[in-house]
């Protein structure tokens, strides 16, 4: 009997959601499902991409870029002194019997127009490092004057408010000093 040759293979029938594969084992992209899927990754990426690229951009130009005010002051101690005296004043502004905002506002508000200038003292300032301590300390204390303030309203303002009721309503007007 002659050797019958094999049959050829039929074939296989197309499941939907199958994908040929290349002669490499990877699948070949297939229909518009994973086309579409494609699209959208892309699309996602590049828009992380920009904001991050954009985001980035900003920071730099910044961090590194934008020049400060330049000092009106002929010298750094004037701004110095300058700032230091704009920390006085607002601290003696910020109390009241109106709450932490308000004293925060009076405070930060009665800080300028000194303190818009800080940039710019800090650039007549450079170079000498009793200088730069000094603006420094300042800048501490300001933080520090600050902070007390919001601390200050917090706790003191409901008790002023009840003592200036007493006062107003027990033992008359008190004449200001």
């Amino acid at each position: 009997m002659p050797a019958q040759a094999p049959a050829p293979i039929a074939p296989a029938p197309a499941v939907p959601g199958t994908e040929a594969r290349s002669p490499g084992g990877r699948r070949r992209p297939g229909g518009p499902r994973a086309r579409g899927r494609r699209i959208a990754l892309v699309a996602y990426y590049s828009f992380a991409a920009l904001i991050i690229v954009s985001c980035t951009l900003q920071l730099i130009r910044q961090v590194f870029f934008l020049p400060g005010a330049p000092s009106p002051y002929g010298s750094c101690e004037e701004g110095l002194l300058a700032l230091v005296r704009a920390v006085e004043r607002a601290r003696e502004a910020a109390p009241g019997t109106d709450g932490e905002d308000a004293a925060l506002a009076r405070f930060r508000s009665t800080l300028a127009p000194e303190w818009t200038y800080r940039d710019g003292v800090a650039v007549s300032c450079r170079g000498s490092a009793e200088n730069e301590r000094a603006l420094d300390a300042i800048e501490r204390l300001r933080y520090a004057e600050e902070h007390a303030a919001r601390r200050e309203a917090g706790d003191l303002a409901p008790l002023r408010r009840r003592v200036r009721a007493i006062v107003d309503g027990q033992l008359g007007p008190v004449s200001p000093r």
